[in-house]
């Protein structure tokens, strides 16, 4: 026996056990030991015990949400809205139970890489108006919401959906949810590249996957293609940046490549880190699909608290992931390859302009301009969702691009026809110009249709701005952002004020307040400032908040700039009346 310090195992290994046991079972000894019954193995999803799924996993490994349609079949044929589970696993069809704040489902559509027809956005307007509640809500994810669907009237949604080529499977629960890209893709004057069919393929590659519905948790993927307007990329569980490539040591050839970030959650806390990886614009649909497979395989079941793609990474980290997709790529044989690049090597992003998704701007292609068209929060009403797809027909190219501003943009009107489209916009009721509070705010459902909100948020958000328009008028914009619930969907943490719905000390409305909050070059998540505050006092604190800003600024400071300026103590004895 040779001496050694290492203690000795006790018993066979593993590898011998395994051995042992094969020979028993060839020569039929193994019943003797065994009592004759094979134990099966306990049955895991990706690791994890049966038993230790959460209620939501559970639900979904006993029934694939893409097979629900029975179910929901038979709760419209009854007029029966979904309660308890169910309800859960039909927003995987797009369709949500938002009883007792608003009648019947809210549906949310899926318009991959935020680009529609206008011949769609009429026929959506008349499905608005025949079978929801005759109104319309563009959402933070560059989408539409439509709502008081009665539960008898699910089918003629579905149908009419897909009469016009829509859909909304997969905008719910836990899905890969509404694919984002720069709503002026194929068209901005400082894009470095169109990538919105790259958002549109990759929409397809999820719809069509039965392993790619029903993820662990929600997962949100952008595609930025580094021009004038910002769709907040990076915010996003996986966002694709692009970016030029100077010369570099490392052997990457000089050319516009997209940079991936990964883990965004600004509900938790947490922006989209760079990975320090590049790659070819046209793999990304492949890369997207790899690393959504890695984040089904080792995401946390348990604890939807804990679920999405940030907490992978906290546990993994960066490298690993980047590793198992790598895997992932090389066992499909398609020769992908994820590029090491420092950020060094990038060239400077184009400026982004806060109000380029707003007005006429002239587009890339000579005496063409799109239009943005202002929304008080998102809200169209039918007859404005079917002129605007007339004008689009008409002076267009029957395109139509959404925003994650929570308004829509007619690309592709010439010179000529400009004046012309502004007059007919604003025959609807509509407008191509905003305030420097309008055109920033943005604002969740709230309460009056969502049962998780704590404030009436599309009706603060709107009297506030118009309460602020009549006191300044201002040189730069101030984005407001109000979100109801910790869901966080209008993203107040990147506001540079925001208010997510909090009760006050007597029950009734309120919001806490946070600053200084920003994305893509100016990063940062907004700090606690004060609340909760009633929601009828909102309007006067923020006028005396602008009030001491405009004041005390340094030059043409912006608010974002003089809020970082500060800390928050030195701007809660600023801006707080004492």
């Amino acid at each position: 026996m040779i001496a050694t310090d290492k203690p000795q195992a006790k018993g066979f290994t593993s590898e011998q056990q395994a051995y042992l046991a094969g020979i028993l079972e060839k020569l039929n000894l193994h019943k003797a030991f065994d009592g004759g019954a094979k134990k099966e193995a306990p049955k895991t999803l990706y690791g994890t015990p049966i038993e230790d799924l959460c209620k939501e996993e559970l639900a979904k490994y006993d029934t694939h949400p893409l097979d629900l349609w029975d179910k929901i079949v038979q709760l419209n044929d009854r007029n029966q809205i979904a309660e308890g589970i169910d309800q859960f696993m039909f927003r995987h069809f797009g369709i949500f139970n938002v009883e007792p704040n608003s009648p019947g489902y809210m549906c949310r559509l899926r318009i991959p890489a935020c680009k529609m027809r206008g011949d769609q956005l009429g026929l959506l307007g008349d499905l608005a108006e025949n079978v929801a509640g005759g109104y319309a809500h563009l959402t933070t994810r560059g989408n539409f919401q439509l709502r008081e669907i009665m539960p008898n009237r699910v089918l003629d949604l579905f149908a009419g959906l897909y009469d016009m080529g829509l859909s909304c499977t997969g905008s719910g629960a836990d899905s890969a949810r509404n694919i984002t890209a720069t709503p002026t893709a194929g068209f901005d004057v400082a894009e470095l590249i169109d990538l919105h069919q790259y958002g549109i393929k990759l929409g397809h590659i999820i719809l069509n996957n039965r392993d790619l519905n029903g993820l662990p948790r929600k997962f949100n993927i952008a595609f930025d293609n580094g021009g004038s307007i910002s769709c907040v990329s990076d915010t996003n569980d996986i966002g694709f940046l692009a970016v030029k490539v100077n010369d570099n040591p490392v052997g990457v050839a000089p050319d516009v490549y997209c940079r991936i970030l990964l883990g965004g959650i600004t509900g938790h806390l947490d922006f989209a880190r760079d990975t320090g990886i590049v790659c070819k614009p046209a793999d990304t649909p492949a890369i997207a699909e790899a690393m959504l497979r890695v984040y089904i395989e080792h995401a946390d079941r348990t604890n939807r608290k804990k679920a999405r793609l940030k907490y992978v990474l906290d546990k993994h980290g960066f490298d690993w992931f980047i590793e198992r997709t790598q895997q992932k790529l090389n066992a499909l044989g398609n020769d992908v390859q994820l590029m090491r690049l420092s950020q060094a090597y990038d060239a400077p992003r184009a400026k982004i302009k806060r109000q380029a998704h707003i007005g006429i701007h002239a587009q890339k292609q000579e005496g063409l301009n799109y239009v943005g068209v202002a929304l008080e929060v998102g809200k169209m009403m039918p007859e404005q969702m079917r002129g605007i797809a007339k004008i689009a027909q008409k002076y267009g190219q029957n395109d139509i691009r959404l925003t994650v501003w929570q308004n829509l943009i007619i690309p592709h009107i010439a010179d000529a026809d400009t004046e012309a489209v502004v007059a007919e916009i604003e025959a609807l009721g509509l407008s191509v110009n905003a305030s420097s509070f309008a055109a920033g705010a943005i604002a969740c459902t709230g309460k009056w249709a969502c049962k998780f909100a704590g404030a009436y948020t599309k009706q603060d958000a709107t009297r506030l701005v118009k309460y602020l328009e009549s006191k300044f008028v201002l040189d730069q914009p101030i984005n407001i952002h109000l979100t109801g619930c910790h869901h966080t969907c209008a993203q107040h943490y990147i506001g540079d004020i925001g208010m997510i719905g909090a009760a006050t000390a007597d029950g009734s409305e309120g919001y806490n307040i946070v600053l200084g909050g920003g994305t893509d070059d100016d990063r940062g998540l907004a700090q606690e400032f004060c609340g909760p505050i009633a929601a009828a006092d909102i309007d006067p604190l923020v006028e005396y908040m602008i009030e001491q800003y405009l004041a005390l600024r340094e030059g043409e400071e912006s608010f974002l700039a003089f809020t970082r300026r500060h800390t928050i103590q030195q701007l809660q004895a600023l801006l707080l009346k004492a």
